[in-house]
Parts: structure tokens; C-alpha cells; sequence
């Protein structure tokens, strides 16, 4: 399943006004909790930039008008991109929010950290009943179709996948696989015939606290 930024767009945010000043813009930040807001043009809504809580707060005493503190260079994110765009986007850029755009700069909504929460669980499948199985590669060795193959042919369903790159204490690729089945002990030989390092499976209760505590893991990269 691929989903897409236009299914995790919110409207909750209201965005600022080009006629709001600095004071109203800080108001709405600390109502609203976000660090960082947009501003768009009512008449067209268009996207005008985004205002960030620490500007707010130096020019709010000083500045009239948020147009004149507000970032013309903002990162903004289409409709049609991938939702992992999305984290990887808010991550390198520290953000909170994130405004879509359509081709236009039409404001159609943002993306909030928080928001990501139920899409990133749907498309991970973090709740399907299922089991976990771990497994390591060598950089060499990394291709996920074989491993995708020899799952199938033991008549399992992948129903999520992570992957987590080398570093330099582990030097390994670490794919974390959610499968259809209670009961991977089939999948987990036939791996090891292959010869791959499986060092973790699970299943029943023991399997839906890992994988919890995977999402929980995600979810708290995510600062959600």
C-alpha cells in the first residue's frame, strides 16, 4: 500500500492571515502549540511563507504585519509525494508542521508530526495480528527480492517491512519483517537454510509487545 501526503493533510490548523501582525501570530502559536506557522492570502489562498514561534516572539512587541517577518524559502511538500517524504523532510528541517501545496501554491493544508501517528500505523500495519521476524545482511548481501521470494514460497504475507541501515557498531542491514503468521518457525528454517542470521522471531503476546514497541520507537522518532 502507498499513501500518499493527501491522505494525511490536516485542517485543524488554522493558518495565519497576511493582515494578522507578529502579536496575533504568537498568540496562535501558543494556542495552538505549534512552533511554526503558515501564512496564506484569504483572498486566494496562496501561499504567502510560514512564520516561526522565535521570530514571533523577537518582532511581536516591534512588528506590524507578519509579512514582514515571515520566510518566503519555506519547505513545502506536494499532495501526490510519498508520506515518508514527509519525515524526512520535517526531520532535516526540524519542523512541526508542513505546509501542502498544490502545483498552483495553492494552500491546501499541512502535515503535523502528530498526524503522522495513525498513517505511519496503517501503512506499517502495526496492529494486524500476526508474528516478527528479524534478520540481518551484510551490505553485500542486501536484496530484499530473495528474502521476499523465499517468504512466499513457505506460504507467508509480509504485511509491513523496516529497514534499519548499518552503523558503525553494527554493521549490518537490520529488516524487521511483520508476517501473516502465528507461527513463524517454518519461515525462520528455511531462512537459515538460505543462510541468513535470524536472531529474533516471535509470536501471539510476546510478538504485539515487540512490535508495539517498535511503533513506539517510530512514534517517538517522529516527537509524536
Amino acid at each position: 500500500m502507498t499513501m500518499l501526503v493527501r491522505d494525511v493533510i490536516s485542517n485543524y490548523i488554522t493558518p495565519l492571515r497576511a493582515i494578522d501582525t507578529a502579536r496575533e501570530a504568537l498568540a496562535a502559536m501558543v494556542e495552538s502549540g505549534q512552533s511554526e506557522l503558515p501564512v496564506v492570502d484569504q483572498t486566494t489562498n496562496r501561499f504567502i511563507g510560514m512564520v516561526t514561534r522565535a521570530s514571533a516572539e523577537k518582532h511581536h512587541a516591534t512588528v506590524d504585519s507578519v509579512l514582514t517577518i515571515r520566510e518566503e524559502q519555506s519547505v513545502v511538500i506536494s499532495p501526490d509525494q510519498n508520506v515518508f517524504d514527509i519525515v524526512r523532510l520535517m526531520e532535516k528541517h526540524n519542523l512541526t508542521v508542513l505546509p501542502v501545496l498544490d502545483n498552483g501554491r495553492n494552500y491546501l493544508g499541512v502535515v503535523e508530526r502528530r498526524a503522522l501517528h495513525d498513517g505511519i500505523m496503517r501503512i506499517m500495519n502495526f496492529t494486524e495480528f500476526g508474528s516478527l521476524i528479524t534478520i540481518h545482511f551484510e551490505e553485500r548481501d542486501f536484496t530484499l527480492s530473495k528474502l521476499v521470494r523465499i517468504i512466499e514460497a513457505e506460504g507467508g504475507l509480509i504485511l509491513g517491512i523496516s529497514v534499519e541501515s548499518p552503523r558503525a557498531r553494527h554493521p549490518f542491514f537490520l529488516v524487521s519483517v511483520k508476517l501473516n503468521l502465528t507461527d513463524p518457525s517454518r519461515i525462520v528454517a528455511s531462512l537459515k537454510r538460505h543462510e541468513y542470521i535470524v536472531d529474533q522471531h516471535s509470536s501471539d503476546d510476546q510478538e504485539d509487545r515487540r512490535y508495539e514497541q517498535r511503533a513506539d520507537e517510530l512514534m517517538h522518532y517522529l516527537n509524536i
